[in-house]
């Protein structure tokens, strides 16, 4: 997850303050204070990478491969971002709690051969697991409409989606003037096209954007290349999904190798990117403060204003980096739920729709309660609404245990279901589908925010840029990496 600095003291502190009074730092400012540092505490390398999960991995390795050095900052305790996986003490048997499969493309299977890692076709079902479809919010079994053609709706969103064939890549091939149907509000363009047999498709994968029918339809699409599998490949397990035995595999090795240059539960405290060929970031780290002099910056966390406490933002970066907005979005595995092993809730709205037009249960909320192939252990998806603040863990739970203390009182659950729940594991995974509304991105604003590539000596990649979906990151940030070691920095 992105490396969100919880304590900012002194300089940087002041100059946060002055960030949300509208002001920002001249280009020249030297606001690190890093003097007291020793020399045994100070890391010279090519690169610093800021952030450990997806991208800032890829980032990482791909300049080791190209004989630079290179330190890491993560706030986590492990390196993966979204990638997180839960392996049961007793079976051994992993559950993913994050990313579960990634499209079969060239760029995934070279990243997990780079590890020697196996892949596997992915197959989204468990055998005897079966979907029971309740509103969570009525407590009342809900019936799924009947009839729709599902491939079909496929099909047509795709031939749209085709229309576009710059976005395949990211989103510095945003075409100006932007199209009209890509400032659209998700739901209207779904409309527009008599997509709505695709909606539980496109909302399954929707999972974590608040009311994705809100969200421009330039950010949605993105989402869903050519390439993308189809319904049918995903629920056969057919040609276009791969997963490993643990998704966090890939992470685990690529930690090893960084070895001590991958500092973990560490934050950006303050940093001076002012000098021609010179980056200084001063990190907490556990065992206390190191100052980090390299040639280059890559951020590869979710560039919210809060996310950037730690960062000498200046005059130009500040305005760019203030439209972003994000949503909440929260997974955690539990045990001694009452939900029955073999059933998997899905939360479908009937008649309590977030939008009338579409089957798309209320948020703040639960998308899905699911089953894994553990017995005893289910895990859940909870998102907030648009620019909804973020909740707590405490929070989460006392919504869960009412949830499905609301199924018990209507006979879906065994009666007392929830009371006495575990919550095994949790993880926010907010800032998540950092956005921007359409007015900004019709007013040129991915063409600024690309703008700022190699300025300050500082490059900067994430799903922000490309969507969420490793396999773009990882071919986004592949071009980037190579790119900048053979263009001078601004």
């Amino acid at each position: 997850m992105s490396p969100c600095p919880r304590n900012v003291f002194g300089i940087a502190y002041l100059l946060f303050a002055r960030w949300v009074a509208g002001a920002a730092i001249p280009d020249d400012a030297d606001v690190s204070d890093d003097s007291a540092i020793s020399a045994q505490n100070t890391i010279n390398v090519d690169v610093c990478v800021i952030g450990g999960g997806a991208a800032g991995t890829y980032a990482a390795i791909k300049s080791k491969d190209l004989k630079k050095t290179v330190v890491v900052v993560e706030q986590q305790d492990r390196l993966g971002g979204h990638t997180k996986t839960y392996v049961d003490p007793v079976s051994k048997k992993p559950v993913e709690l994050g990313v579960a499969e990634w499209q079969d493309t060239p760029i995934v299977r070279a990243w997990f051969a780079r590890f020697n890692i196996p892949l596997y076709q992915y197959n989204f079902t468990i055998p005897g697991v079966t979907s029971e479809y309740v509103d969570f919010l009525t407590g009342h079994t809900a019936a799924p409409k009947q009839g729709g053609d599902l491939e079909g709706a496929w099909e047509a969103f795709q031939k749209q989606v085709a229309k576009y064939p710059t976005l395949d890549n990211d989103l510095s091939n945003v075409p100006y003037p932007v199209p009209a149907d890509l400032l659209l509000p998700f739901g209207q363009f779904i409309t527009k096209y008599n997509l709505g047999d695709a909606v539980p498709y496109l909302s399954l994968y929707g999972e974590g954007w608040g009311n994705f029918t809100t969200l421009p339809t330039l950010l949605a699409i993105k989402y869903f290349p050519p390439y993308f599998f189809s319904p049918s490949q995903l629920l056969s397990g057919g040609p276009g999904a791969l997963a490993a035995k643990d998704n966090s595999l890939i992470y685990e090795a690529a930690q090893k190798e960084l070895g001590a240059n991958a500092l973990l539960s560490s934050t950006v405290l303050s940093m001076n990117r002012s000098a021609a060929d010179l980056v200084k970031v001063t990190v907490q780290t556990p065992s206390g403060k190191k100052l980090i002099r390299a040639k280059k910056l890559i951020s590869a966390i979710p560039p919210v204003i809060d996310n950037l406490k730690g960062f000498d933002l200046n005059q130009t970066e500040v305005p760019i980096f203030n439209k972003f907005k994000g949503h909440s979005w929260y997974v955690g595995l539990v045990n001694n739920s009452g939900i029955p092993d073999n059933i998997t809730l899905v939360n479908y709205p009937n008649g309590t729709n977030i939008d009338k037009n579409f089957d798309i249960p209320q948020l703040p909320g639960f998308y899905n309660i699911y089953a894994t192939v553990v017995p005893g252990l289910h895990y859940f998806l909870y998102g907030g609404n648009d620019a909804e603040p973020t909740f707590t863990q405490p929070q989460v739970k006392t919504a869960l245990q009412t949830t499905l203390g609301r199924l018990s009182a209507t006979n879906i659950l065994p009666k007392g279901a929830g009371k006495n729940l575990n919550l095994i594991d949790f993880s926010s995974h907010s800032p998540y589908e950092v956005y921007v509304d359409s007015d900004q991105i019709a007013k040129g604003f991915y063409n600024k925010l690309f703008a700022l590539q190699g300025q300050r000596n500082t490059y900067w990649t994430g799903a922000a840029f490309v969507t969420h979906s490793s396999a773009a990151i990882w071919n986004f940030t592949d071009h980037l990496v190579t790119n900048m070691w053979s263009t001078p920095a601004q």
